[in-house]
């Protein structure tokens, strides 16, 4: 991806809204929202679909809790050297 600016961003993005306690704390809204930067990111850091969609779709199945989906993203990041921005964390879900 081009746009390293962008795929940081979706990355907090992704922090941000997997940080809450179960996945139907997230309204539908943010549901979509994720669903689109964690497109971004794994587009961004080439991942594979086993690392995002699928981690993803077992939370939503809550065969993963969100914490245990928050440290893989947050895991994947910080492999490939992505620090997201504190301040765009900090925000309200």
């Amino acid at each position: 991806m081009n746009n390293p600016e962008l795929v940081v961003h979706a990355c907090g993005q992704v922090l941000r809204f997997t940080s809450v306690a179960e996945w139907d704390d997230l309204s539908q809204e943010r549901k979509i929202q994720l669903g689109f930067n964690l497109g971004v990111m794994v587009l961004g850091l080439g991942l594979t679909k086993a690392e995002g969609y699928q981690t993803l779709a077992r939370a939503r199945t809550g065969e993963l809790s969100m914490l245990v989906l928050h440290t893989h993203f947050k895991s994947l990041m910080s492999k490939h050297n992505i620090e997201p921005d504190q301040a765009q964390l900090d925000k309200p879900v």
